[in-house]
Formats: structure tokens, sequence, C-alpha cells
């Protein structure tokens, strides 16, 4: 017993000390570096944001550019992947945040530094959200010279880098946007979001082939295609309204009753009626609001008669707010009797009552 005691006081217990101690130095010198290195960063990327803002802001001189880059490339650590990511950053942030002339020197810039073969670096990692953040670099440049690169991962097998691809060629196509209609997965609504982004920026022409996207196999191009005719002002025929509100998709229904009233289609009045009943509430109360722009006398005696026969709230709601879209003037004379009715009618005139 004597004998463990003493290997503990004067073995164990030292080394586990030591131990202690080392563990301590390690996360202190660590924790030095760590400051150090941030130091670094931190003075690496504000002579970066000085030196683009001073660039981007003088008159343009390919020549004078080009020898001021080169040279600022030596007073950085530009061989390090950190500081190329920062440059990147910075530019990217310059050019969604710049407009005209100077957003477009920025294109010389991103080449003077080299950062197309960085960008194309990431794209031949083999991980897929390494190469992703390659494709970001052209989209978000919109850098149309890396189309070419971003193309062959249209049919990567997988799913989030070829969403990807997609959403970038949509910014960066040279051509028309025809190839959507190929695009095999469910578009999440997040991509729904960049894609109408983009459009809307960037001002495409508009789809050679835009007709066929509403007979897509694929639910998610199809709602695309009926978004993309109402910002393009493209008229849907009466047979494809009746064909697309049969769907299976309420996601698909739901954009095409939108679709009535953003491009004012009067021919879809009466559809709309018909498909009323069979709708979720949802879509109930868009067919309502799509009535009350397009709608009629037809119109007016079937919400009429809902009035009447309905007893869910929002649903007479929006069914208050058609009829005095269609008419202003109806309920002057109708439904004076019922204080309900009245109270949703002074609402509608009146947001704050």
């Amino acid at each position: 017993m004597e004998v463990f005691v003493d290997i503990v006081i004067h073995i164990l217990v030292p080394l586990v000390v030591l131990i202690f101690l080392t563990l301590v130095v390690i996360l202190v010198v660590n924790r030095m570096i760590y400051e150090v290195y941030k130091f670094r960063i931190k003075s690496v990327k504000s002579k970066i944001d000085k030196f683009l803002t001073s660039l981007v802001f003088s008159p343009f001189d390919e020549d004078e550019f080009a020898k001021k880059i080169k040279n600022f490339k030596k007073k950085i650590p530009f061989e390090k992947s950190w500081c190329k990511e920062i440059i990147l950053s910075e530019i990217i942030n310059l050019k969604q945040n710049l407009k005209g002339e100077s957003s477009n020197h920025l294109h010389f810039i991103y080449e003077q530094f080299e950062l197309y073969r960085f960008s194309i670096k990431l794209l031949n990692n083999p991980l897929w959200y390494v190469k992703s953040a390659g494709i970001y670099h052209f989209k978000a440049l919109q850098y149309s010279k890396g189309e070419p690169a971003v193309r062959p991962y249209l049919k990567h097998k997988n799913k989030n880098l070829s969403t990807n691809a997609y959403i970038a060629l949509i910014a960066l196509a040279s051509d028309k946007l025809d190839f959507l209609i190929d695009y095999p997965e469910t578009l999440s609504l997040t991509s729904e979001i960049k894609i109408m982004d983009i459009l809307h920026s960037r001002k495409p022409p508009m789809p050679s082939n835009l007709k066929d996207w509403i007979h897509s196999p694929n639910p998610s191009i199809v709602k695309m295609g009926v978004k993309f005719m109402v910002y393009y002002n493209f008229s849907i025929s009466k047979e494809d309204i009746i064909r697309l509100l049969k769907s299976e998709s309420e996601m698909i229904r739901n954009e095409v009753i939108m679709a009535t009233r953003n491009l004012y289609i009067e021919d879809a009045e009466t559809i709309l009626i018909q498909q009323f009943k069979s709708e979720s509430k949802k879509n109930k109360i868009e067919i309502l609001t799509s009535l009350g722009a397009i709608g009629t006398e037809v119109a007016e005696n079937f919400l009429s008669q809902l009035l009447i026969d309905t007893t869910d709230v929002d649903v007479k709601l929006a069914t208050v707010y058609s009829l005095n879209a269609i008419n202003g003037h109806y309920f002057e004379s109708s439904f004076t009797d019922s204080p309900e009715v009245m109270a949703m009618v002074r609402h509608v005139k009146d947001p704050y009552i």
C-alpha cells in the first residue's frame, strides 16, 4: 500500500500536473496564434476594401487598372486562398450594391486578380458544396463567361448542385431561358423566389418555348411557366386554364387562379365559378379575389348567393371584398338588414374600422 501511495505522489501526480500545464500552454499558444491570425486577416481585409473602393470609383483605364492590381497583389498574401476569398467577397458585395459603369468594371477587376481560375478550381473540387461556391461566384457577379463551366452541372446527380446550376444559368445565360423546361427536380419556394428575383433584375428575353412549359411533366416547371407568363404578359388560353385547374397539384391550380386576374383573363370567370366548390379554402379565397378583378354581373349573382349560403367568416369577408370590387354601390341596397355583412362592408371600405 505504501508503495502504491509513493507511486501516486511521486509519479502520477507530477505527470498529471505536467499534462495539465502542457494543455494550458497549448491552449494559450493556440489562442495567441488565432489572435495574430485574426488581426492579420482584419488588416488585409482593410487594405483590400480601401483598394477596391478606390479602384472602382476611379476613371476606368484598362492599362492603369491592370498595373495597380499587379502592384497591389505584391502587398498582400495573394497566394493564400483565404486572401482570394476576401477579395472575391468584396467584389461580389460591390457588384450587388453598385449600378452603372462602376459595376461593369468589376468583371475586369475579377479577371485581373485571376479569380476566374480560383472559381474554376472550386468547380473542379469533388465536394458538391465547394462546386456550388464556384457556381455562386459566377451567378453573383453575373459573369456570363462562366456559363460554359456551369452548364455541365445541369444534369449532375446531386440535386442541390444541379439546382444551383439551373438558378445560376438564369443569371448567366447569354441566350433565352429555354433550357429551364428540362429541369427535372422539384423547385423549392426559396429557389422560385431566387429565379423570379433574377428575372426582375436581369430582364432576359421571353423563352421561345414558354407555351410548352405548362405542358411539362414537372409540376414545378408548370407553376414556373404560369409565373413567367404573368411576367411576360403572355396570356393563357381558355382551354389551358380548364386543363390546369383540373391538375392534381393544388399549387398549380393556385398559380393559375392568380394568373387569371394578373393577366385579366375575362374568359375565366365562368370557369372559376364552376371550380369554386371543388377547391380548398385557400384556393376559394383566391378565386373570390380573381372574380373581384375580372367579374361581371355573372360573378355578382354568384357571389350574392354565396354570401347567403356560406358560414365561413373568411370566405364571407373575401366575398364582400369581391362584390365591392365589382360594384362599389352594391351594398347600398343589398344586405342592409344584416349587421354582420354591414360590419364587413364598413371594414372593406375603411380597413381601419
